[in-house]
């Protein structure tokens, strides 16, 4: 269930749901010559359009947060993070969690 919104979320994403400040800030780092970052600042944002769609969708008994784990499922206890699936994103993950036990969310 959470996979399936996780992916419905994701193909509804483009650059056109960047915020000013979003799409600001990827502009200028394109403008330095910084597309690393651009790339990595879009992959953000679309991560943060991914969280919030899921969490508008499915409430019940799952607690959303933006720090740790991003889904607990608060009758199981099972926790959740939702991925971009990218080599660099997994890997930045893993080192930031490497204390806690979740499932992974890839879009």
């Amino acid at each position: 269930m959470l996979q399936e919104a996780v992916t419905k979320a994701a193909k509804e994403w483009g650059p056109h749901k960047l915020s000013q400040n979003e799409r600001r800030a990827i502009d200028d780092a394109k403008k330095t010559g910084e597309y690393w970052l651009a790339q990595l600042l879009e992959r953000e944002a679309q991560g943060r359009f991914v969280h919030e769609e899921v969490k508008a969708q499915l409430r019940g008994s799952l607690r959303y947060t933006h720090q740790g784990v991003d889904v607990v499922d608060l009758k199981s206890g099972r926790k959740y993070e939702i991925l971009s699936g990218s080599e660099s994103n997994l890997a930045r993950h893993g080192r930031r969690m490497a204390g806690e036990f979740f499932r992974m969310l890839t879009f």
